[in-house]
């Protein structure tokens, strides 16, 4: 498949919206860090595998607006999502036979193209796995017009195997569900675009590492598009989330060695700036959801202080 062929999924919102002194102190009233309470919580039982989080490859010192390529198995649990044949998303493995990505990837595709262990989008690499699924699992309450829960699953038609270049990433615990991560440094991935001028998506995968920023701090330049339910991250060096990067995964390091993921690409701003933050979808926000339909086994605890 050819550059010119696919076409990035993305939403963009305008910065520094208007608002009136009591909509935006509502507005930071609603930055409170808060899971959602899924009505229908019934729990997993599924663990996830013990490799989830790990690599083994060391990061090299490099280069989504303006990333680094990503070396094989520097990413492994990063998916490239193809919708209904033409259109561009990222995703996340999170077991052997789920993909977490953004509902706004999901809604209205009937075929769903993902591939693992690959981080080449136009060759064909050994030990990577292609999928063709029919279905998502898409939030109940996700709204388009707003991009609140912004967040779906896709199922594999069959379970994958880890390997060097395939390994799900962790999830969050309920203990960290009231964490704002603020301040952490974080990676994003995906094959957005190459660059502000270029309108083409990547042929490789690439990341950035970028600042958990405080939600008020995105509010104030995306108003009431940013929820509690949200996390956001500012670049640096020209570095950010762009279009294609959609439904990709923000993950952070823990204190053990271990990436686990907090965040979901979202929204941003047309021509992804670093200097406007990015959006993302707050992992620890659904847990239970994630848990209910996946049937994921949560951590209760994350690690000790």
């Amino acid at each position: 498949m050819t550059q010119a062929e696919v076409v990035p999924r993305a939403v963009f919102v305008e910065l520094n919206p208007s608002h009136t002194a009591a909509e935006w102190e509502q507005i930071y009233k609603n930055q409170e860090y808060t899971p959602e309470f899924y009505p229908d919580y019934i729990p997993g039982t599924e663990p996830q595998p013990e490799e989830a989080g790990v690599v083994t490859v060391k990061v090299p010192e490099s280069r989504i607006i303006t990333g680094s390529v990503a070396a094989r198995g520097l990413i492994p649990w990063q998916a490239l999502v193809i919708l209904a044949g033409s259109g561009l998303c990222g995703g996340s493995l999170i077991s052997n036979s789920w993909v977490l990505t953004a509902a706004h990837c999901a809604e209205g595709v009937s075929t769903f193209t993902v591939t693992l262990g690959s981080t080449s989008r136009t060759a064909a690499q050994s030990g990577s796995v292609t999928q063709t699924l029919r279905s998502a699992v898409i939030h109940g309450s996700y709204n388009p017009a707003t991009v609140a829960n912004d967040i779906a699953l896709l199922q594999l038609t069959s379970a994958v195997a880890s390997s060097s270049f395939i390994a799900p990433v962790r999830l969050p615990s309920f203990s960290q569900a009231s964490t704002s991560f603020t301040g952490s440094a974080a990676r994003v991935s995906g094959f957005g675009r190459i660059s502000n001028s270029n309108s083409n998506v990547s042929p490789n995968l690439l990341y950035a590492d970028v600042r958990i920023i405080d939600n008020s701090e995105c509010a104030r330049q995306f108003g009431s598009g940013i929820l509690s339910s949200n996390i956001c991250t500012l670049g640096s060096d020209g570095r950010s989330p762009c279009n294609g990067d959609s439904g990709g995964p923000l993950v952070i390091q823990e204190a053990d060695g271990i990436f686990t993921e907090v965040g979901v690409v979202s929204f941003g701003v047309e021509d992804c700036p670093a200097s406007a933050p990015g959006a993302f979808t707050r992992v620890t926000s659904y847990l239970q959801w994630i848990s209910a339909s996946s049937g994921i086994a949560i951590r209760a605890l994350g690690l000790p202080e």
